[in-house]
C-alpha cells in the first residue's frame, strides 16, 4: 500500500514538471509581436458615441455604478479627458473621495489646467487638516484658470481662516462680488478675521452689530469686550467677561481679563481671586504676575506684595515701569537700598522721566548718598520749579555743608510765594 502511494506521487511529480517544462518551451518559442498583440487594447469601438452618451444618461439618473462602468470601458481603448473626468466624477458621486482625487490627479496629468479637477481636488483636500495646504495650492491654481469665480474665493477664504492666516482671509472677505456670497457664519468670522489681523478699527462696527443680533454668541461677546477694554471702557467689558465665567470658572485667561478690569476699578479685594486663578496657571504671564501684585498692594497686603511684584519683575525683565513701581513698593517698605537697584534697573532700561530722577534721588539721599541725589534733583527743579522740590534740595544741601545755597533756595521760595 505504502508502495503504490510512492509511486503515485511520482507520477504526478514526472506530471507537473513536464507540464512546466513545456510551459516554458512556448513562452521562448512564441514571438514577441504575437505577445503584444494579444495586450494590445481593444480599438475603440464604433458607437464611442453612444457610448460617452451612455455614460452620461446612466450619471444624469444618479446611476453611478453603471456610468463608471461605460467609462472604464471607453478608458479601456486609449486616453479620455472626458471619460477620465466622467470617472472622477463617479467616484466622487459614490462618496470615494480617495479614488476621486486620484482620477482628478490623472485628469491634470492630460491638462494641468482642468479647472474642473482643480476645484474638485481643492474642495475634497479641504475636508481633513492634513490636506489643506494641498488644497490651498489647487485653490489658488483654479484662481489663475477662473480669476473671477467669487464662491472658490470664498472657500479659499474659509481655508485660510481655518490655517490661522487671518490677514489673507481678510482680504477675500472684503472683495465685493465674495460679499454678496457670504452666510452669517462668514460675516462672523470675516469680522473675528478682521480682528486677528489687527485690523480693529474695522472688526469693531461688525463685531457690535453681531452681538447686537446675537448676544448668546459667547465668541463675539469676548472679542467686543477685548476692543472695549481695550479702550478703557472696562464698564461695558466686565459683564460679557463675567457671562463667560459663569460657564468657564477656571478658564485662566478669562480671569486675568475680568480681574485686571476689576483693578482697573479700584476694586482689589474683588480683583484678588480671579488674578489669583490666572497667576498660578500661567505661571510664566508677565501681566498674571504684575495684575496680582498690584491687586495685593492695592488691598493692603504689602509684604506679599513685595514678594509677588519681586516675580513680576522677573518675567517682565524688559519694561521699565514695573522696575519702577517694584521701587515704589520698595520705598514704602523702606528698603531702600533695593529700591535704589530696581529704579537704577528702569533708567537702564532707557526710562528718563522726571517722576523717575525724583525717586532715585530719594532712594539715594535714603541710603547716605545725598551728593548724588543732589544733581537729579536740580535738573528736575530746572525744568518744574515746586515748592516740594525745593524744600527737599535746601534739605540736601544742608546735609551737604552748603548752608549758603539751601538759604539761597529757601529765600527765593518765599520770594514766589509772597506774590
Amino acid at each position: 500500500m505504502r508502495w503504490a502511494l510512492a509511486a503515485g506521487l511520482a507520477a504526478f511529480s514526472l506530471v507537473v514538471s513536464s507540464s512546466l517544462v513545456y510551459g516554458v518551451y512556448l513562452l521562448v518559442r512564441t514571438p514577441r509581436t504575437a505577445l503584444s498583440v494579444a495586450a494590445r487594447p481593444a480599438p475603440l469601438p464604433a458607437d464611442a458615441e453612444a457610448l460617452f452618451e451612455r455614460a452620461k444618461s446612466h450619471l444624469a439618473k444618479g446611476e453611478v455604478e453603471q456610468a463608471l462602468v461605460a467609462y472604464r470601458r471607453i478608458l479601456f481603448t486609449g486616453p479620455s479627458l472626458e471619460a477620465r473626468l466622467g470617472l472622477a466624477e463617479c467616484e466622487r458621486l459614490a462618496g470615494r473621495d480617495d479614488l476621486a482625487a486620484s482620477e482628478y490627479e490623472r485628469v491634470l496629468d492630460l491638462d494641468g489646467r482642468n479647472a474642473t479637477a482643480l476645484a474638485q481636488l481643492a474642495e475634497i483636500r479641504s475636508r481633513t487638516r492634513d490636506g489643506w495646504p494641498a488644497a490651498n495650492g489647487f485653490y489658488r491654481r483654479y484662481l489663475e484658470v477662473r480669476p473671477e469665480d467669487a464662491a472658490v474665493q470664498l472657500r479659499l477664504a474659509r481655508l485660510l481662516l481655518w490655517q490661522g492666516r487671518p490677514p489673507a482671509a481678510a482680504e477675500l472677505y472684503a472683495r465685493e462680488a465674495v460679499q454678496g456670497l457670504m452666510t452669517p457664519a462668514d460675516h462672523r468670522d470675516q469680522a473675528l478675521a478682521l480682528l486677528a489681523a489687527g485690523r480693529r478699527e474695522e472688526a469693531e462696527p461688525l463685531l457690535e452689530k453681531l452681538l447686537a443680533a446675537s448676544p448668546g454668541d459667547r465668541e463675539v461677546a469676548l472679542a467686543v469686550a477685548g476692543l472695549r477694554a481695550s479702550r478703557g471702557r472696562w464698564d461695558a467689558a466686565l459683564p460679557h467677561y463675567r457671562d463667560a465665567l459663569r460657564s468657564r470658572p477656571e478658564d485662566p485667561h478669562l480671569n486675568l481679563a475680568y480681574g485686571q478690569g476689576l483693578l482697573a476699578g479700584g476694586d482689589y479685594a474683588r480683583a484678588l481671586n480671579p488674578l489669583a486663578t490666572a497667576a498660578r496657571a500661567l505661571p510664566s504671564n508677565g501681566d498674571a504676575a504684575l495684575a496680582y501684585a498690584r491687586a495685593t498692594r492695592g488691598a493692603g497686603d504689602i509684604g506679599r506684595a513685595e514678594r509677588l511684584f519681586e516675580t513680576a519683575v522677573s518675567l517682565n525683565p524688559g519694561d521699565p515701569g514695573v522696575a519702577r513701581e517694584y521701587g515704589d513698593l520698595l520705598m514704602e517698605r523702606r528698603n531702600h537700598r533695593r529700591a535704589e537697584t530696581q529704579y537704577r534697573n528702569a533708567q537702564a532700561l532707557g526710562l528718563r522721566d522726571d517722576r523717575l530722577l525724583i525717586a532715585l534721588a530719594g532712594a539715594l539721599a535714603a541710603n547716605g548718598k545725598p551728593n548724588e541725589a543732589v544733581p537729579l534733583l536740580e535738573d528736575v527743579y530746572s525744568r518744574q520749579r515746586s515748592d516740594r522740590l525745593a524744600y527737599d534740595l535746601a534739605r540736601l544741601y544742608k546735609r551737604l555743608g552748603r548752608n549758603e545755597r539751601a538759604l539761597e533756595l529757601l529765600a527765593e521760595l518765599e520770594r514766589s510765594q509772597g506774590r
